[in-house]
């Protein structure tokens, strides 16, 4: 199985980088970004273990990561990251066009 970004999910790590290295520095930046890599990698090796949130869009599972929540999706042989969203934020709003 491969891992594959949507643009919206791109522009979501790059702000979580932006804010990070702003609010908190380079090397708690770095941190954070190698611990997303690393769910990332458990996402990979055990995608059937998240739960599952059609409410949010077709075959949608969720991870919770620190602050964040990954919303992936398995299309095939690739997990697709679709966004990475503050646990705060409102979910459906920040979804609408992934259908």
């Amino acid at each position: 199985m491969t891992l594959e970004f949507t643009h919206a999910a791109i522009a979501d790590l790059q702000s979580i980088r932006s804010y990070t290295l702003l609010a908190w520095g380079a090397e708690q930046e770095q941190i954070y970004l190698d611990s997303l890599w690393k769910k990332f990698g458990e996402l990979l090796a055990n995608p059937e273990r998240w739960r599952k949130r059609n409410d949010l869009f077709t075959d949608c599972q969720i991870a919770a990561h620190a602050k964040h929540v990954i919303l992936f999706r398995i299309n095939g042989t690739e997990l697709q990251i679709v966004r990475i969203l503050h646990a705060a934020m409102d979910f459906p709003r920040h979804l609408a066009d992934e259908e």
